[in-house]
């Protein structure tokens, strides 16, 4: 079971928290937070996937499998062609 937790966000967050609740948006300022958590839990997900194929890439091209390209455009071509 949850524990219920208690901390202060600042003028400017408790502000934002109460608009939204005011808005209709969400019920209660919980919801607002949990709502942030998740985003936030997104984000970072979204980051640490990013941070492996970026790592993975890397790997790649030290393993000389990277292809050089003369300019943008030719980037562009050939990523708007994988499709």
């Amino acid at each position: 079971m949850a524990r219920a937790k208690t901390f202060s966000l600042g003028g400017t967050y408790d502000g934002i928290l109460s608009d939204l609740v005011k808005s209709g948006r969400f019920g209660t300022e919980t919801e607002v937070v949990h709502a942030g958590i998740r985003m936030l839990a997104d984000y970072e997900m979204n980051m640490r996937a990013l941070r492996q194929d970026i790592s993975a890439a890397d790997a790649e091209i030290a393993a000389g499998r990277g292809k050089e390209y003369a300019s943008g455009a030719d980037i562009r071509h050939d990523v708007m062609n994988e499709r």
